[in-house]
């Protein structure tokens, strides 16, 4: 083993990002702050409050998709259309926006646990 490597090892450098089973390489895995910035959207989508009625949501639209395909498909490209006709985004201000959705996840929790990430470990701290 060479010297360089050696240290990319202790370092947490590795040849290859890693990546859940069934996820597939990305642009963004070149990038050296992608797995915190990606880590820190994962746990700010679990604490939000949408992705909560999604979990609720899941078990029955998985069985009306299995009953009847054609009619979630429909019952999507209405709701979908009924957005683009309706553009809500334009009832609420940018800042609104972001400050109802940093609100709603607990910005403060996700800096907390991003702060508490630990680093790899090393032979010489103590």
């Amino acid at each position: 083993m060479s010297r360089h490597a050696l240290m990319s090892e202790l370092q947490g450098k590795q040849g290859e990002p890693r990546r859940r089973p069934g996820e597939r390489p990305s642009l963004l895995d070149s990038i050296a702050w992608a797995p915190v910035a990606r880590g820190v959207a994962r746990h700010w989508w679990q604490r939000h409050p949408l992705h909560a009625a999604g979990q609720l949501a899941r078990p029955v639209l998985e069985k009306y998709a299995k009953e009847e395909p054609i009619k979630l498909v429909a019952v999507a490209a209405a709701v979908g259309a009924a957005v683009v006709l309706t553009r809500p985004w334009r009832l609420l201000s940018a800042s609104a926006l972001v400050a109802t959705t940093l609100k709603t996840s607990e910005l403060a929790g996700v800096v907390n646990a991003l702060m508490q990430r630990k680093t790899s470990p090393r032979k010489d701290s103590p």
